[in-house]
């Protein structure tokens, strides 16, 4: 800014040339107002700031784009108002109330930007125009404005008596532009016009327009005046024809009206009086109701909904044991103990039922009963004998599948408030089912998840609480419902992911891998048929033999179940399916050797047990949700210093071969191991497959014969398997999985098996067959351990101990003998 700025006088204040720039936004302010300016805008502010520091003027202009949020010169109009600024105020959240007075339209020659903007402005003088013309203008302007007030236009009575109070013309021009809705645009073009004759021409065609829009909103009004009309006259007249109706049949019961139908739907259904004095509340509220309008329309479908659930309708049971033992046998092989406990369940109910008809227990009672959940991998059945459950007590079942289900309402329902409301899947599933009594298997129960709508395994537990379900209300229906007769089961993969609380309410069933034997056996009896049937084959056109099938099971398929083997016996039924319609062929045999023809080379190898006994080199087994297997734990020693560990171990597999290093050093001068072999020596521990991640304490027993072995140069046993965590003094705890990682252990060629002691009771799991070719050896510390997987066992490490020096690697015959007979051993029978 010139440090003298030339000034433009006026009578009664001096106007700046430069003066600081207020924009605003969506709205336009004339001469002689007086309004207050909101500023919440940094440079708003400044430029107010400054305007007091100066001579108290300031400029208010209009953005063209009220979206701009940091306007530049550009984004506003060329003609402003210049204002005094009367009084500023700062409000406590850092904005800024301006009152100001409107002095006259200035015209912007430029803008300069700083931290604000600042204009070059020249005081724009209104030309009145002809008095005669000026006059008639004005007259007309004042009857438009009249007409357009009493037409029903709405202003305020502050607003009309200023403007009728107005005699200059153009003032009066102004404040109409100013208290109209008219656009930017348009009360722009009225500030920039400085002929009054041609402002007020301006604004009599904006009232013209204002005129007709208020002509087409009346008569739109009227439009729905008349259609609200007639449609009440078509419900009086409905009324009355009703009435006729009733009349012409003689007052008798013979109604065609919804309403009446519903009414004996709901009196058929036997509600409870609480539940059937809020269900006819809304009956009464439909029947008050017009038939079009959108509540009806809600309330309709609500009482539609509640005339289908099942109130009082249940299957019979049939709780014949014997019938239901031969269904489970047929749908499933196997699963002796998931049987066993289904049959007991079905056993209970039948005593209690028997019970209730001779009056001695409460009929209620005979439907109680825990809620039982299925654990176990993918593909061992649990789905399947639930219906096989359903179909041996003569029960509908229904199946809800709640895996990624994250919706409370999911469970509850939606309250009839909400548009496109439904009840939950529980309500959903009876109405289908059309009894109470339904088996209904809760689906992937462990994989609920918790979203922002709510946790739908805590709406689960009401639902699964025998104390509770007998009245468990869903949002939707709004009044209780009885779950207790329905049999709920639960299937989940990973029980630990369960929520405790949840969990409590709940009877566990574990379901296990089925081995080798067991999946062939299901191939045969059930996946063969079923894949020839789905297609197109017969059964004399295609024959698998059973090495084929045990190949499949073990070179082409890694699970616990049975489902990608029986897509496997799928794709080859497939393949055989287009020879014989190629006419290549009318009868195929599947052998283990045309395997590779059908399904290409063998996904999995596995692991078999080592040709020889090797320093350095343990059997440790493993467990997955897939089977068991064994893996390999091998250690070299090296000149260096430290413990190096490899093979993607996880944090527990780490500490546990910190654990077995420790007990080492902390019997190496009992076993021969001079100690500055250990504390001069790198000890590298590597698990192969080392693209596989690796994780649990029940490596520590190979870990620590691994140590061991390569410490001394005592070969480790190649036909010793074993499992169990060491701890710091030499225990040796108990591990879960046993029967997984001993089938794994068998498959792979392993006869000799190192187990916890505390395990023992899990022996009983393992198939007779198996346990009848293996010998397993409970151990209770280190010692033991050692003792059984070193070739030589604790005898040779006390030998070196002894200054026996050095070990022999071969395995003497005598030796082997003498361990199998007096080792401790689990018997096989």
């Amino acid at each position: 800014m010139p440090d003298s700025p030339a000034e433009i006088k006026t009578s009664e204040i001096a106007i700046p040339a430069n003066v600081p720039v207020c924009p605003v936004r969506g709205s336009v302010i004339y001469p002689t107002m007086v309004q207050h300016i909101d500023a919440s805008r940094a440079l708003s502010i400044a430029a107010i700031e400054a305007a007091m520091q100066e001579e108290k003027v300031i400029l208010i202009v209009s953005q063209r784009d009220k979206d701009v949020d940091d306007p530049q010169g550009s984004d506003l109009y060329n003609v402003g108002t210049l204002c005094s600024v009367l009084r500023v105020r700062k409000n406590a959240d850092g904005t800024v109330q301006m009152l100001v007075s409107a002095i006259g339209r200035a015209s912007v020659s430029s803008y300069t930007r700083g931290d604000f903007l600042r204009a070059d402005v020249e005081l724009l003088t209104s030309e009145p125009g002809k008095a005669v013309e000026l006059q008639a203008l004005t007259r007309e302007l004042n009857e438009k404005f009249e007409s357009l007030i009493s037409g029903g236009k709405f202003l305020s009575s502050e607003a009309v008596q200023t403007i009728q109070g107005k005699e200059d013309a153009g003032e009066m021009a102004d404040f109409i532009a100013f208290n109209m809705d008219f656009k930017l645009e348009d009360k722009q073009a009225v500030l920039e016009l400085r002929k009054v004759t041609d402002r007020i021409r301006r604004v009599l065609s904006l009232l013209d327009g204002e005129a007709e829009v208020m002509s087409m909103q009346q008569k739109i009004r009227a439009q729905v005046k008349e259609e609200i009309d007639r449609n009440q006259r078509e419900y009086y007249l409905r009324e009355q024809m009703k009435v006729i109706q009733k009349e012409l049949h003689g007052g008798e019961d013979g109604e065609t009206d919804e309403t009446e139908e519903l009414r004996s739907k709901i009196e058929a259904l036997g509600l409870a009086p609480e539940v059937k004095k809020e269900i006819d509340r809304e009956l009464n509220r439909l029947s008050r109701m017009h038939p079009d309008a959108a509540e009806a329309s809600v309330i309709r479908t609500y009482l539609t909904t509640v005339t289908e659930l099942p109130w009082n309708v249940r299957s019979d049971d049939q709780l014949d044991i014997v019938q239901a033992a031969n269904i489970l046998d047929e749908d499933h092989y196997g699963l002796e103990k998931v049987k066993d406990r289904v049959l007991e369940f079905l056993a209970v109910r039948r005593l209690r039922k028997e019970r209730a008809e001779r009056g001695e227990i409460d009929a209620a009672e005979v439907n109680k009963g825990p809620i039982l959940v299925f654990t176990g991998p993918p593909g061992v059945g649990k789905t399947s004998i639930a219906q096989s459950i359903a179909k041996s007590l003569g029960r509908k079942y229904v199946r809800i599948a709640l895996g990624g289900a994250r919706d409370e309402s999911d469970i509850r329902g939606h309250r009839r408030t909400y548009i496109g409301a439904m009840p939950g899947r529980i309500i959903q599933g009876l109405r289908s089912a059309g009894t109470k009594n339904p088996v209904v298997l809760l689906d992937e129960v462990d994989k609920l998840g918790a979203g922002y709508q709510g946790d739908p395994s805590a709406a689960l537990l009401e639902v699964l609480d025998p104390a509770q379900n007998a009245n468990f209300t869903d949002h939707y229906l709004g009044v209780p419902f009885d779950l207790s007769e329905v049999m709920f089961i639960a299937t989940a993969n990973y029980p630990e992911q369960i929520p405790p609380a949840l969990m409590d309410r709940m009877e566990v069933i574990d379901f296990s891998s089925y081995i080798e034997q067991e999946k062939l056996e299901i191939a045969k009896r059930y996946l063969m048929p079923r894949q020839l049937n789905q297609n197109g084959l017969k059964g004399n056109q295609i024959a698998i033999t059973d090495a084929a099938l045990e190949k499949l099971i073990s070179h082409y398929t890694r699970e616990a179940g049975v489902r990608n083997l029986e897509r496997e016996i799928g794709t080859v039924a497939r393949k055989v399916a287009r020879r014989i319609a190629g006419a290549e062929v009318k009868r195929v045999k599947v052998t283990d050797k045309d395997l590779d023809r059908y399904l290409g080379q063998s996904r999995y190898t596995p692991e078999h047990e080592n040709r020889e006994d090797m320093v350095g080199v343990a059997t440790g087994m493993f467990y997955t949700p897939v089977g068991g297997d064994i893996l390999f734990i091998e250690t070299s020693v090296s000149p260096g210093r430290g413990m190096v560990l490899t093979g993607q171990l996880g944090d527990v597999m780490k500490e546990s071969a910190r654990a077995a290093l420790t007990y080492a050093k902390t019997n190496g001068d009992r076993f021969g191991i001079p100690r500055e072999r250990i504390d001069e020596s790198e000890i590298h521990i590597h698990v192969p497959a080392g693209g596989i991640p690796k994780e649990g304490p029940s490596a520590g027993g190979a870990m620590l014969t691994s140590i061991i072995s390569a410490l001394t140069g005592i070969p480790a046993r190649r036909d010793v398997a074993m499992t169990g965590e060491i701890t710091l003094t030499g225990r040796y705890l108990p591990i879960g999985g046993l029967k997984e990682k001993v089938l794994g252990a068998r498959r792979a060629g392993i006869r000799h098996i190192i187990m916890p002691k505390a395990n023992e009771g899990d022996l009983r799991d393992i198939p007779l067959h198996l346990r009848s070719t293996m010998r397993f050896h409970p151990c209770e510390t280190a010692d033991q351990v050692l003792d059984v997987a070193l070739v030589g066992g604790l005898a040779a490490l006390e030998a070196r101990g002894n200054g026996g020096g050095s070990v022999s690697t071969a395995k003497p015959k005598a030796s082997r003998r003498k361990r199998g007979t007096d080792d401790a051993t689990i018997a096989t029978a």
